[in-house]
C-alpha cells in the first residue's frame, strides 16, 4: 500500500503556553498512516527556509516517512495558532492561519507522475491544487479529502464526483443534505462529531459510531486526522465501514491524551 498526503505541513503555534508542536493535516495524516502500521508515506508540498521547517523535517525523518517532494520556497512555513479552552477543545481566532509556503505551493508535472503510482491520496479540500488534482487523479486511486468545518455543501457537492471518501467537521443539521449528496453521487462521506462520535453515509445507509471516553481531553488538535487516516487504512484493506470508523476512533482518541497534533 503506498499513500502520499498533500500538501499541507505546518507548526501549531500556542501562544498561550509559547510551545510550538508540528502539524499540518497532510503531517498529521501521514504520521498516522505509519503508526498504523503502512511503510510506504510520503508527503508532497512545500516548507519556507526558516527554523520550522527544520522542526518539521525532523519529525518526517524520525517517522521514516518520505519527504523527498517536500520543498523548500521563499515564502514562510506555514503556521496555524491554536487556543485550547478549559474542556481541552482547540478553538482559531480570526488571524490564527497563515498560508505562506502552503498558499504558494503548486504541483509540478514531475509530481503528478510520481501521484499515479499511490494508491491512496489524501488532502485537505483547502489545498490550491485541489481543483488540478481531481480532474488528473487515476480512476484505480483511493482519494480522500477533508473538508474540514468551513466549506458550503455546494462545495463538496460540486467535486464528489472525482472523491472516494469525504470527511468533514458536521453537526447534526447538515445530516439530511449530507445523506442527499451521498446517496446522489455514490460516493462515501462521513461527519465527524467530536464528542460525539461519527457518521458516515455511503450507498443509502446511514451509520453511527460513539466516541471513545478518555480520561482527560488534553487537546483535541489532530484528532480529525488521526481519525481519517485510520478509517482510510482499514476502509482500504477490509471494506467494512463499522470496523474503519472503530478503527478511526482508536486513533482519535489517543491524540486527544497528549498537546499538538502528533505526539
Amino acid at each position: 500500500m503506498k499513500i502520499t498526503a498533500l500538501s499541507s505541513c505546518c507548526v501549531d503555534l500556542y501562544p498561550e503556553l509559547n510551545e510550538v508542536y508540528v502539524g499540518g493535516n497532510s503531517l498529521n495524516f501521514a504520521t498516522q498512516c505509519k503508526l498504523s502500521g503502512i511503510a510506504n508515506v510520503s508527503v508532497i508540498g512545500a516548507l519556507g527556509n526558516d527554523k520550522y521547517a527544520e522542526l518539521i523535517e525532523n519529525h518526517l525523518d524520525k517517522r521514516e516517512i518520505d519527504r523527498s517532494r517536500l520543498y523548500r520556497v521563499d515564502s514562510p512555513t506555514a503556521s496555524n495558532k491554536i487556543f485550547i479552552d478549559k474542556y481541552g477543545d482547540r478553538y482559531f481566532k480570526a488571524d490564527s492561519w497563515q498560508g505562506g509556503a502552503f498558499d504558494k505551493f503548486r504541483l509540478s508535472e514531475s509530481d503528478f507522475s510520481q501521484l499515479e503510482s499511490q494508491d491512496i491520496v489524501a488532502m485537505p479540500a483547502g489545498d490550491p491544487n485541489l481543483d488540478l488534482f481531481l480532474k488528473r487523479r487515476k480512476k484505480e486511486q483511493l482519494v480522500v479529502i477533508d473538508f474540514l468545518d468551513y466549506h458550503p455543501i455546494e462545495f463538496i457537492e460540486n467535486r464528489i464526483n472525482d472523491i472516494d471518501i469525504s470527511f468533514l467537521s458536521a453537526k447534526e443539521e447538515m445530516f439530511d443534505d449530507l445523506k442527499v449528496v451521498a446517496d446522489k453521487s455514490g460516493k462515501m462521506i462521513v461527519a465527524t462529531l467530536g464528542a460525539r462520535g461519527s457518521v458516515a453515509f455511503y450507498k443509502e445507509k446511514c451509520y453511527r459510531m460513539d466516541a471513545l471516553q478518555v480520561e482527560e481531553v488534553v487537546d483535541t488538535t489532530g484528532c480529525g486526522d488521526a481519525y481519517q487516516a485510520a478509517f482510510v487504512i482499514e476502509w482500504y484493506k477490509s471494506k467494512n465501514i463499522k470496523q474503519a470508523m472503530y478503527k478511526g476512533s482508536c486513533a482519535a482518541a489517543k491524540v486527544l491524551l497528549f498537546k499538538g497534533g502528533v505526539e
